[in-house]
C-alpha cells in the first residue's frame, strides 16, 4: 500500500554530527522547485539541501518525490573560483532571477571510493534563485568546463596558487 506523502508538512531525516539522524520538519520556503527537472531525472520537481559538518563543502541534494534518491553536489566557485557562465534570458525567466546576488551555482558530484577521484560536473551546473527556491540545471550548447572536473586536482592547484601568492 503506497501512500502519498505531502513533504511540505512531514519530516525528512537529517544527519547529525554524531552520525545519528534526526527528523527535522521541511518548511515549504525550503523546498527548491525545478520547473524542468534536472537532466535525466526531468519528471522529479521538488528537492532540499541537506548540510553535514562531517563532509563540508559537500551538501546532498534530497528529492522529495523519491526519498532514495539524493545527489552529492559543491558550491561551483569552491573549485573554480574564476568560472563564469552566461545566462540566457530564457533561463532568466525561469528563475524568475531579478538579481545575480539571489543566485548560487552548485555542480553536482560523481563520488568513488577514492577521494582522488571525485568529479564535479562543471559543463552544466545548477542554478538556484535563493530567494524563490527556484533551481535549473543550465545546459550550455558548448562549454569550455569539463562534465568531470577532477575535484582533488583541482584543490591541489588551488592551494598551490595560494603558496605562489601569499
Amino acid at each position: 500500500m503506497n501512500a502519498t506523502i505531502n513533504f511540505s508538512k512531514a519530516s525528512i531525516m537529517e544527519i547529525e554530527n554524531d552520525g545519528h539522524c534526526v527528523v527535522k520538519p521541511v518548511k515549504p520556503e525550503n523546498v527548491f522547485h525545478f520547473p524542468e527537472g534536472i537532466i535525466g531525472f526531468g519528471k522529479i520537481k521538488e528537492y532540499v539541501f541537506l548540510l553535514n559538518e562531517k563532509v563540508a563543502p559537500f551538501m546532498f541534494m534530497q528529492t522529495l518525490d523519491n526519498s532514495g534518491l539524493s545527489f552529492v553536489c559543491v558550491e561551483t566557485f569552491l573549485l573554480k573560483p574564476d568560472y563564469s557562465i552566461k545566462l540566457p534570458q530564457s533561463y532568466i525567466e525561469t528563475l524568475q532571477l531579478e538579481d545575480p546576488r539571489d543566485s548560487l551555482l552548485i555542480s553536482l558530484v560523481t563520488v568513488n571510493n577514492d577521494i582522488k577521484k571525485f568529479t564535479a560536473n562543471l559543463m552544466s551546473p545548477i542554478v538556484l534563485n535563493m530567494k524563490n527556491s527556484t533551481g535549473i540545471q543550465y545546459v550550455p550548447e558548448a562549454s569550455v568546463y569539463p562534465v568531470r572536473f577532477n575535484i582533488w586536482e583541482g584543490m591541489e592547484k588551488l592551494k598551490a596558487n595560494e603558496i605562489k601568492v601569499g
